[in-house]
């Protein structure tokens, strides 16, 4: 991916490294290549979920009993707004993330603070990356599971309908690789369909 971080001469560094300003200061070109690595295309997945926790935050920032409040009903519509907008916007593959954010948090930041100005900035109140980090990891890994017991679910009500046209259906059954008890493909089916109803119970327990 080719970055949009533009670069001019370091000095005092023996080769042309390079330096660039970023959205949190100046930094040498290799040092940011190497702090943040491959983030600027892995956050990519991850917009979504930033999204989703920092509509969250500003919720219950709003509904703080502070004087003067940090942010108005109507501050936390407008930042949800242009929440729901950076979103759309990822769906379709137009949200960008350059080395110049360096993760997903500040593209967020960044493009909220372009749109609302001050008020985007003050989405980073009362929280660090790291705990926007978590919160993204969790709300990804969730929407990951649930779409995986989706699936399962799926795969299992197909497997659960072979079973009930062919509950007659002979079947040898093997055991050791050599013919076994007698069987049936009703039978072989259902009990792959149990052993996926097993693994969703497993799938749900973080996803609560």
């Amino acid at each position: 991916m080719k970055s949009t971080l533009a670069l001019k001469p370091a000095i005092g560094v023996g080769q042309t490294t390079g330096v660039g300003r970023t959205m949190v200061g100046t930094i040498r070109a290799d040092v940011l290549a190497y702090t943040a690595g491959k983030d600027v295309e892995l956050d990519a997945v991850l917009v979504n979920a930033d999204c989703v926790g920092s509509a969250a935050h500003v919720t219950m920032l709003a509904d703080l009993s502070l004087r003067p409040r940090l942010f108005s009903a109507r501050d936390r519509g407008r930042v949800i707004a242009e929440l729901t907008r950076i979103m759309r916007r990822a769906d379709r593959g137009a949200f960008t993330i350059t080395l110049r954010d360096q993760d997903v948090h500040l593209a967020v930041e960044r493009e909220l603070t372009r749109r609302l100005g001050a008020l985007g900035r003050k989405i980073h109140t009362g929280r660090s990356r790291n705990d926007q980090v978590a919160v993204d990891l969790r709300l990804f890994a969730r929407e990951q599971l649930l779409a995986v017991i989706e699936e399962a679910l799926a795969l299992g009500a197909a497997l659960l309908s072979q079973a009930r046209r062919n509950r007659a259906v002979p079947m040898v059954g093997r055991t050791h690789l050599q013919p076994a008890m007698p069987s049936s493909i009703g039978l072989w089916a259902s009990a792959y369909t149990e052993d996926l109803l097993d693994d969703v119970r497993l799938l749900k327990s973080p996803t609560t």
